[in-house]
C-alpha cells in the first residue's frame, strides 16, 4: 500500500490542522520504537522521537508542541489537533485489517445458511459459520470462521462477528457492533429453584440481549439472555476481554468496562461509567451516571453520586487511599499500643 501525506490531511481534516514539509508517500504504520522508513509514526511525547528521526520515517503525526521540537526541513509531519483522535482516525481509514479476503468467496461454501434466513447482499459469511432460521444479518457485516448465530437473531449494518462467537436465538445487535473472538451473547441466564431436598431445578430463560448501536465487546464476554425481558447494552459501550453480564442487566451508553467485570442480575449501570480490573456488582443495584469504580471494587449497594469509587467496603476513592495508608500502618500501631501499654502497666505498678 501507498499513500500521500496530503490525501491523509485531506480526508481526515477534522482531527489534522497542517502538513509540515514534502506530500511524501507513506508505505506503513510504525511504532516509535520499532519503524522503518516509509513509516507513518505518532508522537505525543518528546522522548519519542529520536529513534524515528534517526531512521528516517516517511511522516511524523503529533502535536503542535511536538511538531514545535522536529526539526525544521527534512521532515514531514502531520499536525493534530487530536493525536489520539488522529492515530483512530488514520489507522482505521488505511491500515486496519482486511476481514473480506479477495481470493474468497462472501458465502464461503463450508458456511450453512437457512433457506428462510434474509442476508444481504454485501455481507460476508466465512468457513464453518452457522445462520439460523429467520436470521436477518444487514448489508456490509462481516461474520468470521465458526460463528453461530441463532434463530429469529438479527445482526444489523456494518457488525463484525470474529471467529466462535455465538449470538443466541431472538438476539438484536445493531450497527456497526464488533464482537471478538469467543464470546456468547445470549447464553442462558442463572436461574434455578431450589427443593426442599436442595436439588436445583432450572428456570428456562425466555428473555434476549439487545446490543445497541456502536458497541465493541471483547473476547469470551459472556452475555446473558434476560429471564424475561431484554439484557442490554447501550450505544458506544465497551466491554474488555472476559466480562460477565447477568441476566436483565441494563448498561447504559458510552460505558467502559475493563477485564473481568462481573455484575449479577437485573442490576443498572448508567452511561459513561466507568470500572476498573476485576470489579463485581452484585444484583438488584443502580449504579448512576458518570461513576467510576476502581481498585477491584466490591459494589453491594447503590452508587447514585457521580465520582470516583473504589474497595471493599466501596468508598469514595480519597477515603479509601486514607484507609489503604491507615492500614498499612497497622502493625506500627499495634507495636506502639503494646508499648504503651506496658509503660502504663509499669506506672501503676
Amino acid at each position: 500500500m501507498t499513500l500521500r501525506a496530503s490525501t491523509i490531511l485531506a480526508e481526515c481534516s477534522d482531527v489534522l490542522v497542517a502538513l509540515r514539509g514534502d506530500d511524501v508517500s507513506i508505505s506503513g504504520l510504525g511504532s516509535a520504537e520499532c519503524c522503518k522508513p516509509g513509516d507513518l509514526v505518532f508522537v505525543d511525547r518528546p522522548e519519542f522521537m529520536a529513534v524515528p528521526v534517526e531512521r528516517g520515517v516517511a511522516v511524523f503525526c503529533a502535536p503542535q508542541k511536538i511538531a514545535d521540537q522536529l526539526p525544521a526541513s527534512g521532515i514531514t509531519i502531520l499536525i493534530a489537533s487530536d493525536i489520539t483522535m488522529a492515530r483512530a482516525c488514520i489507522a482505521q481509514r488505511y491500515f486496519d485489517r482486511d476481514l473480506r479476503p479477495a481470493d474468497e468467496p462472501p458465502r464461503h461454501p463450508d458456511a450453512v445458511i437457512h433457506e428462510t434466513a434474509e442476508v444481504a447482499d454485501s455481507a460476508w459469511i466465512g468457513p464453518g459459520a452457522v445462520v439460523g432460521a429467520r436470521v436477518v444479518i444487514g448489508p456490509g457485516s462481516v461474520l468470521l470462521a465458526g460463528v453461530i448465530v441463532e434463530h429469529d437473531a438479527r445482526i444489523g449494518t456494518n457488525v463484525t462477528l470474529h471467529p466462535g462467537v455465538v449470538v443466541g436465538f431472538a438476539c438484536t445487535l445493531g450497527d456497526d457492533v464488533i464482537v471478538q473472538a469467543g464470546t456468547v451473547i445470549g447464553s442462558e441466564g442463572f436461574g434455578f429453584a431450589q427443593d426442599k431436598q436442595r436439588k436445583h431445578h432450572r428456570i428456562p430463560q425466555l428473555g434476549n440481549v439487545c446490543v445497541a448501536d456502536r458497541v465493541r465487546i471483547g473476547a469470551n464476554c459472556c452475555i446473558d439472555r434476560g429471564t424475561h425481558g431484554a439484557t442490554s447494552i447501550g450505544a458506544g459501550s465497551i466491554l474488555d476481554n472476559l466480562c460477565h453480564v447477568a441476566h436483565n442487566v441494563q448498561i447504559g451508553e458510552d460505558c467502559i468496562l475493563t477485564a473481568m467485570l462481573c455484575v449479577a442480575g437485573s442490576t443498572k449501570i448508567g452511561n459513561r461509567v466507568v470500572t476498573s480490573g476485576q470489579v463485581g456488582i452484585i444484583d438488584h443495584l443502580t449504579i448512576g451516571d458518570d461513576v467510576y469504580l476502581l481498585h477491584r471494587a466490591g459494589v453491594t449497594q447503590d452508587v447514585k453520586a457521580p465520582g470516583a469509587y473504589a474497595g471493599v467496603p466501596l468508598l469514595p476513592l480519597k477515603e479509601h487511599i486514607k484507609s489503604q495508608a491507615q492500614l498499612r500502618r497497622l502493625n506500627k500501631m499495634r507495636e506502639q499500643i503494646k508499648s504503651l501499654e506496658e509503660r502504663l502497666r509499669r506506672l501503676e505498678g
